[in-house]
């Protein structure tokens, strides 16, 4: 799972070929910072990447493998392992198609896959559209749900990382009338745990997790809600009780105002749109999303497939950049 000189090999998964997956992979392997802190290898079409060659103004050249252990990581070069066919014909650019969306998830177990043995040392997950992948026939279309499949993790949590700030949620994508009910003492906890084990994967052994209230002013005791009474603040005395830095619960409108006066090297909201809000205005334009609870760093970029860019050559590759080189700087769960 590493080059001779030590790089680690990542696995980067072919992308929704419609989409500026392809064209931002290339750019990312024409960057120096990525090639010195790893060693990519794409797993996906020849033929696709062949194609959107021309939207990248670097001299580069393709070289395929048979297996990640041939990967030399050397400048200029993109090396791609090859699997199955891709009919390119019937993935027009900026379309939803269900070859595209079969083949970009078939990448993605197949890399995931190489994870799971060992012969790549982590993943970066490339844009799909979940509705392409259902119509491909695929069950699971999130990236969470995806790589907790194909890894077999019982549990997972997924981290938004940026430059300086991060943030994980108790809820995902769920109706926000849902959300109460599911902030309960043990999921609470238990995505503190998860949390605690997954940033010791990125350079974080010991973090402090700021855990956010759900209800206005953290319920006024029980005033407008007792969810802060009865199951967040319990679920935080029970992780301080096994020795984990929690504060909270933070009132939700302040926890990411007092994120640096607080110390805390992570925010653990309720639910999605108030986490995603918070870490956005923070971090946009330099966040990664990384899976934590699977048995490898499997990363994302935090944006979609811009199919109405598609092809044009003028996709920001800086965020698969980020993603490539914190996957090459995650270690695998011991």
């Amino acid at each position: 799972m590493y080059t001779q000189d030590g790089r680690p090999i990542v696995a980067v998964s072919n992308g929704d070929p419609a989409g500026i997956g392809p064209e931002i992979i290339l750019k990312a392997m024409a960057n120096d910072a990525v090639r010195q802190a790893a060693a990519p290898i794409i797993v996906g079409s020849p033929a696709l990447f062949e194609r959107d060659l021309a939207l990248v103004d670097a001299q580069l050249s393709l070289r395929l493998i048979n297996h990640p252990n041939e990967a030399q990581g050397q400048p200029g070069s993109v090396e791609i392992l090859p699997f199955d066919s891709l009919d390119l014909a019937a993935c027009p650019l900026g379309q939803i198609s269900a070859e595209g969306g079969r083949y970009s998830g078939a990448s993605i177990a197949k890399a995931i896959a190489m994870g799971m043995a060992g012969e790549v040392h982590s993943v970066v997950v490339s844009p799909n559209n979940k509705r392409a992948m259902k119509d491909g026939g695929h069950e699971h279309t999130g990236f969470e749900e995806i790589a907790r499949h194909y890894t077999g993790a019982r549990r997972s949590v997924q981290i938004l990382m940026g430059r300086k700030y991060n943030m994980a949620r108790v809820t995902n994508h769920v109706a926000l009338r849902a959300v109460a009910d599911m902030c309960t003492r043990e999921r609470v906890l238990n995505q503190i745990l998860v949390l605690r084990e997954s940033l010791a994967m990125v350079g974080m052994p010991d973090p402090v997790i700021g855990v956010s209230g759900l209800n206005p002013h953290n319920g006024e005791d029980g005033l407008m809600g007792t969810e802060e009474m009865t199951d967040i603040g319990p679920a935080c005395d029970d992780a301080r009780a096994q020795g984990i830095k929690v504060v909270g619960p933070i009132p939700a409108d302040t926890v990411f105002v007092d994120i640096d006066k607080l110390g805390l090297d992570i925010v653990l909201s309720m639910y999605h749109d108030h986490g995603n809000s918070g870490i956005k205005i923070l971090e946009f334009g330099h966040l990664v999303n990384f899976i934590g609870g699977l048995p490898i760093p499997v990363f994302t970029v935090a944006h979609g497939t811009a199919f109405d860019i598609a092809g044009k050559g003028i996709a920001d590759a800086t965020n698969m950049e980020q993603s490539i080189i914190a996957a090459a700087r995650s270690r695998r769960a011991s």
